[in-house]
């Protein structure tokens, strides 16, 4: 299970449970993965929140990533501030832009890709809704 994608440890013990494992279990073999250094959630986050960062996505979508996986608040705060890699938000939306063909409005793809609105304010200005 672990060989074709890193998975957090809720979600290997979910899979496991689902397979007809018992909880118990379960519980005991996402443990003994922990241990070998198998699973590890602060790992996941920060490898997952490096991945999504590098294709192009700001700290909204990185955040909403990791939540819905089910991790803490704690580990997503600290996975997406090494994301950033000692660079400010706007930077990483300064290269989203930069490497992407701008197909429409700069405004909406940045929103897309999970950057925050002031962000996009100071990158790109106020949209003027008529």
């Amino acid at each position: 299970m672990l060989v074709r994608a890193p998975r957090t440890e809720a979600e290997l013990e979910a899979r496991l449970v689902a397979l007809g494992y018992r909880r118990e279990t379960a519980t005991a073999t996402v443990a003994r993965c922990r241990d070998l250094g198998y699973v590890g959630d602060a790992r996941f986050a920060a490898e997952r929140a490096r991945s999504l960062r590098a294709r192009g996505a700001g700290s909204l979508r990185i955040e909403a990533d990791l939540a819905a996986r089910g991790l803490s608040d704690a580990l997503i705060a600290a996975a997406v501030e090494d994301s950033r890699e000692g660079l400010r938000e706007i930077d990483w939306a300064r290269r989203a832009l930069a490497r992407t063909p701008r197909r429409g409005n700069a405004w909406r793809f940045l929103a897309g890709r999970g950057f925050p609105e002031d962000v996009i304010v100071d990158l790109v200005g106020d949209v003027i809704v008529s």
